[in-house]
């Protein structure tokens, strides 16, 4: 109950639906990294045992396999690592659909106006362009619209309880 509550004030601070939206505009760096990291595991310990052609049979016609002989020798730890991988790049896929959705929840202008600035990092001069309103009226905009983002990035349960480096 008490962590909903600081929930409750975090979100409703405008500062840390900054920090989620610059979160949001970097995680597919955050899924390359990790995808990475996955990459190079399996190539360290699937790529192991694999100087044939898969299924080719050896000289004592036995079929062989090398991703199950390879599958064999992984050591436990870098099993676990290589779930914890695969888990953490969905989640991020997961997170990073559920912010957008919420994003996409506001009115248009300021839907716009929060995807042009915190996303496509845009100034206020091309923001307030493309949405025909002068820089004041988007930032005042801009700001109600964080205000409505605290409250529904607060009712979403996966964006509410993922844990962000801040």
């Amino acid at each position: 109950m008490e962590r909903e509550n600081d929930f409750f004030q975090f979100y409703n601070n405008d500062l840390s639906v900054k920090h989620v939206l610059k979160f949001y505009a970097d995680i597919d760096g955050h899924i390359a990294f990790a995808r990475n990291a996955l990459k190079n595991y399996e190539d360290r310990f699937y790529g192991l045992h694999s100087g044939g052609f898969g299924d080719a049979p050896s000289k004592t016609n036995k079929i062989s396999n090398p991703t199950e002989s390879a599958v064999l020798n992984i050591p436990d730890s870098a099993s676990r690592e290589m779930g914890r991988l695969r888990a953490e790049i969905e989640r991020l896929y997961s997170l990073q659909t559920e912010i957008f959705a919420e994003i996409c929840k506001l009115p248009l202008v300021e839907k716009n106006i929060i995807v042009d600035f915190y996303i496509k990092k845009r100034q206020w001069v091309q923001i307030s362009s493309s949405v025909h309103y002068s820089e004041t009226q988007c930032k005042k905009i801009r700001n109600r619209a964080l205000k409505k983002l605290g409250d529904l990035l607060d009712q979403n349960e996966l964006v509410k309880n993922f844990n962000y480096p801040f």
